[in-house]
């Protein structure tokens, strides 16, 4: 009898297993999560069981968001930062590659300049925000600034360690057929070290997402960060959880496509 309850306990653990590991049974599980801890914040913002003022609650957020997004604010804020992060995070993203590749192929190179990444890696990169003001004003152009130096070093830091792991089969065999050292480098060593390279990416989201809304809440006339910066003076919960929300939501989304991305430019890596 034992042994039949014991049974029918492991089959019930296997079955459970089994079904979390679906992709849409953990979707609906995390949905569900989701969903219950919203009706827990509605009822705890709306019933004043808290006051509402400083946490607000779902429905009032959705009300704030809409007024705020009527009146034109929250559009023309986002568009600003949005054309900042743009600014920045691109040049970002090749500059790590190319710089990555480099110390990876030449030890010289990366003698000379890692400890500075480094350096640059192990700092809070919200102590550059006065030195980058002073340096580029208050405009685009500071803040572009910041993106860039937030995101650059994850995207070098992967993409020496992923070229330096690629597999040494690839290259002698791309050597062995005549390839010349640009053909080795663009057929057999990006592509080897494409995974770690869109880690890096992926990581370099959050730091420049960061970055970008401290530098605005620091010193900016628009922008998302400025409108953090402007409620978070008066109180108002509502709209501060309206910006986090977007803030939050642009990053997802982004490290959602990276990874999209990722399949489609390496799905190998997807099917092993």
């Amino acid at each position: 009898m034992v042994a039949e309850t014991s049974s029918a306990g492991a089959e019930r653990g296997v079955s459970l297993q089994t079904l979390l590991a679906h992709p849409q049974a953990r979707l609906l599980v995390g949905l569900a999560a989701v969903l219950l801890f919203l009706i827990a914040w509605q009822i705890v913002g709306a019933g004043e069981i808290v006051r509402s003022d400083l946490i607000s609650y779902p429905t009032e957020i959705i009300r704030t968001f809409f007024s705020m997004a009527a009146s034109g604010e929250l559009t023309t804020n986002a568009a600003v930062s949005l054309q900042e992060f743009v600014q920045g995070f691109v040049p970002a993203v090749l500059v790590g590659v190319a710089i990555g590749t480099g110390f990876a192929l030449s030890r010289r190179l990366r003698a000379m300049f890692e400890p500075l990444v480094i350096a640059l890696n192990t700092s809070p990169i919200i102590a550059f925000v006065p030195i980058v003001v002073v340096w580029f004003g208050v405009g685009l152009q500071s803040k572009s600034v910041m993106v860039f130096l937030a995101s650059v070093i994850p995207v070098i830091i992967n993409t020496t360690t992923g070229i330096g792991e690629v597999n040494e089969a690839w290259i002698r065999a791309c050597r062995a057929f005549g390839a010349r050292r640009r053909q080795v480098v663009m057929k057999a060593i990006l592509p080897g070290a494409l995974p770690s390279l869109m880690a890096g990416i992926r990581l370099s989201v959050g730091r420049a997402v960061v970055a970008l809304i401290a530098a605005e809440m620091y010193v900016s006339v628009r922008g998302i960060g400025r409108l953090i910066q402007v409620y978070s003076t008066s109180d108002r919960a509502a709209e501060i959880f309206v910006l986090v929300a977007i803030v939050s939501s642009f990053g997802f989304l982004l490290v959602t496509l990276l990874r999209r991305v990722e399949d489609w430019l390496a799905p190998w890596k997807r099917d092993s």
